[in-house]
């Protein structure tokens, strides 16, 4: 993984391929493996952990996903992604900083349609700064 971790995000769990840091209240930064093959069996871990905090912050979180680290993105994955409860997602920023990773964001945003908001960013500081201009207030109340 290129990602050099803020030293102000929290590390709050991770599942067999995953990373998952808090870097505001209401943001959850998402570090896949790197080379990982996202298939239905990954992205139905990673999303009942993904829901799972957002039940427990009691709040809707933006998530910023490292979709750089990707090797490949199935549709069953895709499908899976693409149906969670929008009650508790503000939006989804997807860093995609390689071809390869553009790629797979692409045909995720091109094959499925996410229930929230969703957008290729080039950065995870891209993604955090998308994430806070759909809250009005740039921050969670």
């Amino acid at each position: 993984m290129n990602v050099v971790l803020d030293p102000s995000w929290i590390n709050v769990g991770r599942t067999s391929n995953t990373s998952y840091y808090l870097a505001e209240p209401d943001m959850l930064i998402i570090l896949p493996d790197a080379g990982l093959k996202d298939n239905a069996a990954s992205a139905k871990e990673n999303t009942e952990f993904q829901i799972a905090f957002a039940q427990k912050t009691g709040r809707p979180l933006g998530l910023v996903v490292y979709m750089t680290s990707l090797l490949s993105q199935d549709a069953d994955a895709r499908k899976i992604y693409s149906s969670m409860d929008k009650s508790l997602f503000t939006g989804s920023a997807l860093v995609v900083s390689n071809p390869l990773a553009r790629a797979i964001g692409s045909f995720f945003l091109g094959l499925t349609r996410p229930e929230f908001p969703a957008k290729l960013v080039e950065s995870i500081k891209d993604g955090i700064n998308w994430l806070e201009s759909l809250n009005p207030k740039g921050k969670a109340s």
